[in-house]
């Protein structure tokens, strides 16, 4: 049995990546109040002391799984050229309940998609205000951008969106249009000039906005001028790392096509995941999620038309799953073991005479 490392880099999770704050920004990040750094406190310190707390820290709550883009490195498009994908929206009721005990129980914060384009959503605006209503302290959106039209964009500064994310994979109008296929590169970048100019025309600093790129192979030399298109207009330029959903993690792969090699993909045995310690997701039909990769409730956890959060969050499942990463043995929770994070520093294994 052959061992060789995949690669040299010293990736360790799957994260977004900061390389740009406006100075803008900076000044006004020194008056957050209390609970806002009490929040990022948590968020830090809750998984390094494998604290769990009584409530989740942060709620991904997918108010749409419909979307206007195919982009070909997202597992939903993945999901919906294999004929697995289910669309819909979260009913309102539902949204409202999960909010309700979030509110009563200290939840910080709330993003308002999975796999979805939540601008896809005609509830997203009254989603936003209901959240801040409750007193949310951070309420966000990742977007497309596609539909952020002007209109738009002031119904979500008037309902209180507190940050607001923005994909663009690349500065180059060619490159970036065969990645978000269906998406026209000047008609996005004048979308969120426009929302950034409503901002600050009204003199307020919400959303806080920020830019990625997904860093591929079609992309991956143009991130400076990444930064300079976009440095001038957001608050925040930032990339994240590229992670190939065709991938099944865990599981056999035939990498090599000419010598027909099996390889088998090995995660890192001190691999824990930070995310057992801060948030749950809830899809748009009620089904608990693990975390924000188990886009399809796999573990079951419950059902949240029906079952409190709080008792998902401190219930025995949950509590054995976070056993078996505290051991080391993340592997034996099946939705865990094709999770892309503890591979992204990746050990291959050339297991050819065992299969």
């Amino acid at each position: 049995m052959v061992i060789k490392m995949a690669s040299d880099e010293k990736k360790t999770e799957f994260i977004y990546h900061e390389v740009k704050k406006s100075k803008k920004l900076i000044e006004w990040e020194k008056e957050y109040p209390p609970k806002y750094w009490e929040y990022r406190k948590k968020w830090e310190e809750n998984p390094k002391k494998r604290i769990v707390g009584d409530f989740p820290i942060h709620l991904d709550l997918e108010s749409t799984r419909k979307c206007n883009l195919r982009c070909p490195m997202c597992p939903r498009t993945i999901k919906l050229e294999r004929g697995e994908l289910e669309e819909g929206d979260m009913d309102f009721r539902l949204y409202k309940k999960v909010i309700d005990e979030g509110s009563e129980n200290g939840l910080y914060s709330v993003k308002l998609n999975l796999l979805g384009e939540p601008l896809c959503c005609k509830d997203l605006p009254k989603m936003i205000k209901y959240a801040k209503k409750k007193r949310i302290i951070d309420v966000m959106i990742n977007t497309n951008g596609v539909l952020l039209t002007e209109d738009m964009s002031k119904k979500l500064i008037d309902a209180g969106l507190d940050k607001l994310f923005i994909s663009f994979d690349s500065p180059t109008k060619k490159i970036y249009e065969s990645i978000r296929i269906g998406a026209k590169f000047e008609n996005v970048l004048e979308n969120v000039k426009t929302l950034v100019k409503i901002r600050d025309e009204n003199n307020l600093r919400y959303p806080i906005t920020r830019v990625s790129m997904v860093l591929m192979k079609e992309n991956k030399n143009e991130l400076p001028k990444f930064i300079k298109l976009w440095a001038p207009i957001v608050d925040i330029v930032a990339y994240e790392d590229y992670i190939d959903y065709n991938v099944d993690y865990g599981t056999p792969q035939l990498m090599d096509k000419e010598s027909r090699r099996t390889t088998r993909l090995l995660g890192r045995p001190d691999f824990l995941c930070s995310q057992l310690y801060q948030r749950l997701a809830v899809l748009y039909n009620g089904k608990i999620g693990l975390c924000c990769e188990d886009y399809d409730a796999e573990c079951e956890l419950g059902d949240a038309w029906v079952d409190s959060i709080k008792k998902v969050w401190t219930g025995k499942k949950l509590q054995m799953i976070r056993g078996l990463h505290a051991r080391g043995q993340w592997y034996k929770v099946p939705r865990c073991k094709k999770c892309p994070e503890p591979y992204m520093q990746q050990t291959i294994w050339d297991v050819s005479k065992d299969l």
